[in-house]
């Protein structure tokens, strides 16, 4: 079965929020990833929709948590800053998750 942590990133980190949970904030470039073998071409193409970056969330246990699609690296880069000092600092929930909400049935 494959695991996030099998994917290539531009960025990644494991850090802690106050309630003491682990998390894996991180900055994936799309486009040259050998990815999941069982992953649909489609599903790729959906993802490049909304941006050739992304900065993902997960757990320990590997389920994805947040996700979000930039089309600049700086952006992006500056998104994933961000998306990690809001976890430390517990502005931001992973718990909660949330997803993007343009992907179509």
């Amino acid at each position: 079965m494959w695991g996030m942590d099998e994917w290539e990133y531009v960025e990644h980190e494991v850090v802690t929020d106050p309630k003491g949970r682990q998390w894996t904030v991180a900055l994936m470039d799309v486009l040259g990833q050998k990815g999941d073998p069982d992953m649909p071409d489609k599903l790729l193409e959906i993802q490049y929709s909304s941006g050739r970056y992304f900065t993902l969330v997960y757990s320990d246990s590997g389920a994805l948590q947040r996700e979000r699609g930039y089309t600049s690296l700086a952006e992006a880069t500056n998104a994933y800053g961000n998306l990690l000092v809001g976890v430390i600092d517990g502005s931001v929930d992973p718990s909660q998750p949330v997803f993007r909400e343009d992907l179509e049935d």
